[in-house]
């Protein structure tokens, strides 16, 4: 068997959420479960394949819900063997209500002095990531605080000095930092050259990065996708070719709750990869872009459509297996009303998610 591990480092959220379409206020039911970015990331990498081992770096409170959120991530097959348990600060928490039609998802934090905001730099030990396949750190992790954003830089580092290819969904939360800052801090490890891939959205690319090349989710799919090749270029040059690989999610909105789903991949500033074209209907928007970033990582690090692990498959090959993958991850996670949702194997997606229209039994 081949085996394969990926390590992300990142805070574990209290995601707590009304059930269903109910709002706070009108439902005292509530659930809470293991949330963010890359919490979802390593619990989908962990389900693709049999031999992938996920290991996750963080700190938090050992209180009733440190211990409720740790047992949620043990559940899918997590490895916590790597955080730090204080009795001192707290464990963050987001709140999450779902829209309808025309009314807008709400997702408020309550994520301040957390355990891993609060972590003095030097504190984690990120030799965990020494022999890895993959690391993954969100564009979330270093906007927590300004400890947060010096251990994110530290993480990087070890990455790059142990050869390990790292992995970063840009994912800019407006409610977390400006545009500059965010900025900055990003260019700072681009320039480093300490990224191996950056996924991105049209909207942090104009945001964050300055590349804007007119994106109109109006337009037909095709015209939407050479768009997508102009921002990639203009995201290749912005980072003077030191991020070999760089993926683009895209989604054409229809309505709130329809539309079509597609990634495109620029390597090397040469080659372009498109992933399978999907309509998808929202159920639950969150963890989306996280669960096309677990397919992303799983097709690099080997994963095929039959569902186990290849040795010798070239760059294109794997991200083109990754960008199908992820591309059904993310449709099946927007019909789930949780955060990473099922955890499926790579077969199972490739099985469950194509353009039968028969119950299969």
């Amino acid at each position: 068997m081949v085996k394969r591990k990926v390590v992300a480092f990142g805070e574990v959220l209290g995601a707590m959420r009304a059930n269903g379409y109910e709002s706070f206020g009108d439902t005292n039911s509530v659930v809470l479960v293991a949330g963010g970015s890359e919490v979802n990331v390593a619990g989908k990498v962990a389900g693709l394949a049999p031999g992938i081992e996920a290991q996750y770096i963080t700190k938090m409170k050992d209180d009733l819900v440190g211990r409720l959120l740790r047992y949620e991530m043990q559940k899918y097959k997590v490895g916590m063997d790597h955080v730090i348990w204080t009795d001192g600060d707290r464990n963050g928490f987001c709140f999450v209500e779902q829209g309808l039609g025309p009314i807008t998802a709400e997702g408020q934090y309550d994520r301040a002095h957390s355990a891993i905001a609060c972590a003095e730099p030097g504190e984690f030990d990120f030799s965990v990531i020494e022999g890895a396949d993959a690391f993954f750190v969100s564009g979330i992790t270093p906007a927590l605080s300004a400890n947060c954003l010096e251990n994110s830089r530290l993480a990087l580092a070890a990455a790059k000095e142990f050869d390990v290819p790292a992995f970063m969904d840009i994912n800019y939360r407006n409610k977390l930092w400006r545009p500059q800052e965010s900025h900055d801090a990003l260019m700072d490890v681009i320039d480093r050259e300490q990224l191996s891939c950056v996924i991105t959205t049209e909207t942090d690319a104009r945001v964050v990065f300055g590349v804007d090349r007119g994106f109109d989710d109006g337009k037909p799919m095709d015209e939407i996708l050479d768009c997508c090749r102009e921002i990639l270029e203009g995201l290749h040059e912005k980072f003077s070719g030191n991020v070999p690989i760089i993926v683009m999610t895209v989604r054409k909105r229809i309505t709130n709750e329809r539309g079509e789903w597609t990634t495109i991949a620029l390597l090397e500033g040469e080659t372009y990869v498109t992933g399978d074209r999907f309509d998808y209907i929202v159920l639950d928007r969150y963890g989306a872009g996280d669960s096309c970033s677990a397919g992303i990582i799983g097709g690099f690090v080997g994963v095929t459509p039959g569902g186990g692990v290849e040795e010798g498959l070239s760059l294109e090959e794997r991200i083109r297996n990754g960008l199908n993958l992820g591309n059904r991850m993310s449709v099946v996670v927007q019909k789930t009303v949780s955060d990473i949702g099922p955890q499926w194997s790579a077969r199972e997606y490739f099985k469950r998610v194509g353009k039968s229209k028969e119950i299969a039994r």
